[in-house]
């Protein structure tokens, strides 16, 4: 996705702070390490994708949360909303971001492991991403997205669902 010069000065100015350089270390001791966020995109693969993920680890200590549209809480099973963070377009600004109500909501509960399931970019879910600064940032591949996540996975996952979730597997202990 390309930006215009206007937009590029918008975003630099306001998430400047949300972009820190690679040379500052975080202290993860106060968040738990099996803490998973996973950002399901809009499409039906993310039912499946939900119910895959609920499956394996159903009996792993992982603490595990979705975070779904509001409008599209009542299609998941109910095993899927009992563990769902809902976000609305109230939570998006005019940019297609995070507001900074919400990023600070998503960083008070302390996620080691934020997965951003959106086979294209998503400018909420990859800045809320790396405006939340957990441990591992895990997305798909496509253009730019070195400047969003630091494990960056690969795009086969519409065709295997099973390759996507061994993938993720190997990066994080679930």
């Amino acid at each position: 996705m390309e930006y215009s010069r206007a937009e590029k000065i918008i975003y630099w100015w306001r998430y400047k702070n949300y972009f820190m350089n690679e040379s500052e270390k975080y202290q993860y001791s106060d968040i738990e390490k099996d803490s998973i966020l996973i950002v399901l995109p809009d499409g039906e693969v993310a039912f499946d994708l939900a119910n895959l993920f609920l499956e394996k680890i159903q009996y792993s200590d992982a603490k595990i949360h979705f975070l779904i549209k509001d409008a599209l809480i009542n299609f998941y099973p109910k095993k899927i909303n009992e563990s769902a963070i809902l976000f609305s377009y109230k939570d998006i600004n005019s940019l297609g971001t995070p507001t900074q109500a919400f990023v600070e909501k998503i960083k008070e509960l302390k996620y080691a492991n934020m997965i951003d399931l959106n086979i294209n970019f998503s400018r909420f879910s990859s800045f809320l991403l790396r405006a939340c600064h957990p441990k591992v940032r895990m997305g798909f591949n496509y253009d730019n997205s070195k400047k969003y996540y630091n494990v960056i996975l690969d795009t086969n996952y519409q065709r295997d669902l099973e390759g996507t979730f061994n993938m993720i597997q190997q990066f994080i202990k679930i």
